[in-house]
């Protein structure tokens, strides 16, 4: 499947218009519209506030523990 990928933005009424697309006029085209992505760097300061909410809340977990878990899961016990 050929895929197309572009940004835009949402007019005053919810529009939204794409032109250009590289696909024949009368082609059927699926079409999904997400909010744009952050950047990795924005990615990566949220992962930190996870892993800083979630290290406050269970904070008698080491990382030797964590590894423990993920080492047991991996092995399916």
């Amino acid at each position: 499947m050929k895929a197309y990928e572009t940004a835009a933005t949402v007019g005053v009424e919810g529009e939204v218009r794409v032109g250009g697309v590289p696909f024949a006029p009368g082609t059927e085209v699926e079409v999904t519209i997400s909010q744009k992505r952050g950047s990795a760097d924005e990615f990566a300061a949220a992962w930190q506030r996870v892993c800083r909410e979630m290290r406050s809340r269970l904070p008698n977990i080491g990382d030797e523990e964590i590894q423990k878990e993920i080492d047991e899961h991996r092995a399916g016990k």
